[in-house]
């Protein structure tokens, strides 16, 4: 029987209806000995261990090395819960003939609701109305507002689609930039596509929705942050990566940033120590953003799918990310 491991810390359900899909095709659902696999924490041997005797796997921010991959050839599938697949060597994976898959359709609203959160909570300053407010104060300060604002989206994939029409609904006007942009899509959602250094002049909201590369790795530095429009925000929700955290550090507090939200860091789970944590200024998730309680069940339910269709021999292009196996892919 071929089984398959689900690692996400949030899919491990037995009755999900992810895995009753799995089992009613035939597979062994199980999950990670080591509570703390897809954390990304596991040394190369660990990992290695965790998928033994496993076809596929229901991935999540575990490392998917060229080694694990070499190590483990029962391995057919590595399904990524979410749209992004740094942690997938996919050059090894297609060099072994391991599918890799993505859920492009299940978490991007929930990626654009925490985002316009961050933006709320920092612009009217939320978190410290409310902790002042429990302490006796009455601070009533004018607040922060959205509505006429500028709104540059960097990334006009499915998350920045979706995350531009809200914006456009809170009264936004929404610019972006996108390596490869599409100006019919942009026109169909009212959204003016500028080049990077337009989008950071001009924004008084950038948020992220890209994915990490080489020609990203590093993109918010201490040059290109000293480009934003002074009193601006950055939100990040894409990968730890894209933004050099001391970097970071220097334009909050020094200019001229006002603020920033984290739903990501450089390194995961970030140091208690982290000085971006000391600043009233910054608002921080645990990398949640594509997580809630209906994009878990849509994505599992979309790499489930994927494992079944592969293993019965069809072919899901649009979940795919090494489409050249295509021809001649055997489970």
């Amino acid at each position: 029987m071929n089984r398959v491991l689900v690692t996400p810390e949030a899919m491990r359900f037995p009755d999900g209806p992810y895995c009753q899909l799995l089992r009613e095709a035939g597979f062994d659902v199980q999950f990670p000995r080591n509570p703390e696999m897809a954390r990304g924490k596991l040394s190369e041997d660990q990992v290695i261990e965790e998928l033994r005797g496993f076809s596929a796997a229901i991935a999540g921010g575990e490392t998917y090395s060229p080694r694990v991959i070499e190590s483990v050839p029962e391995l057919r599938v590595i399904a990524r819960a979410g749209v992004g697949y740094d942690a997938v060597h996919v050059p090894t994976a297609t060099a072994h003939r391991v599918a890799v898959t993505i859920t492009p359709n299940s978490n991007h609203e929930c990626v654009a609701e925490l985002t316009l959160t961050l933006m709320l909570t920092l612009t009217k300053r939320i978190l410290v109305n409310d902790r002042t407010t429990r302490a006796g104060q009455w601070n009533r300060q004018p607040l922060g507002a959205l509505r006429t604002k500028t709104h540059g989206i960097v990334g006009l994939g499915r998350i920045g689609r979706s995350l531009a029409k809200r914006s456009v609904a809170l009264g936004l006007k929404v610019i972006a930039f996108d390596a490869m942009p599409n100006e019919e899509v942009a026109r169909s959602l009212n959204v003016t596509m500028v080049d990077f250094d337009t989008l950071l002049a001009q924004s008084d909201y950038v948020t992220l929705h890209c994915p990490l590369n080489e020609e990203t790795r590093g993109l918010m530095n201490r040059e290109t942050l000293a480009k934003m429009k002074p009193g601006s925000i950055l939100v990040n929700m894409a990968r730890g990566k894209l933004v050099v955290e001391s970097d970071l550090l220097e334009a909050l507090q020094s200019g001229p940033l006002q603020a920033a939200g984290l739903d990501v860091f450089e390194q995961e789970p970030p140091d208690a120590n982290n000085p971006l944590f000391k600043l009233d200024n910054v608002v921080v998730c645990p990398h949640m953003g594509g997580v809630d309680e209906l994009s878990i069940v849509g994505m599992g339910m979309e790499a489930a799918q994927s494992i079944v269709d592969l293993q019965r021999g069809h072919w899901p292009a649009e979940q795919v990310v090494n489409q050249e196996l295509r021809d001649g892919w055997t489970w």
